[in-house]
């Protein structure tokens, strides 16, 4: 995966995860749980998208390798958990 740039591994895309939490927990741990803001909002769309095609397009997941995309298969899939 280093030699080609259009490969990303699963570490690669988790350091993308936490790094888009960081906006949050920073607001959290300076302003307080209170205070907290919408502003982090982009990001945790973000993130959530990149999370879920992690698990359904690039079966990075623990179950395995395992492609969700069809919704007929992940459902069979889900109700097997």
């Amino acid at each position: 995966p280093m030699d080609d740039p259009t490969l990303i591994s699963r570490q690669q895309l988790f350091a993308r995860i936490v790094g888009g939490l960081g906006g949050r927990a920073a607001e959290e741990v300076i302003f307080g749980e209170p205070e907290v803001t919408t502003g982090a909002a982009g990001d945790l769309q973000q993130i959530t998208g990149l999370a879920k095609q992690m698990v359904v397009t690039f079966g990075m997941s623990d179950i395995g390798p395992w492609s969700l995309m069809d919704a007929a298969q992940s459902g069979d899939v889900i109700m097997r958990m």
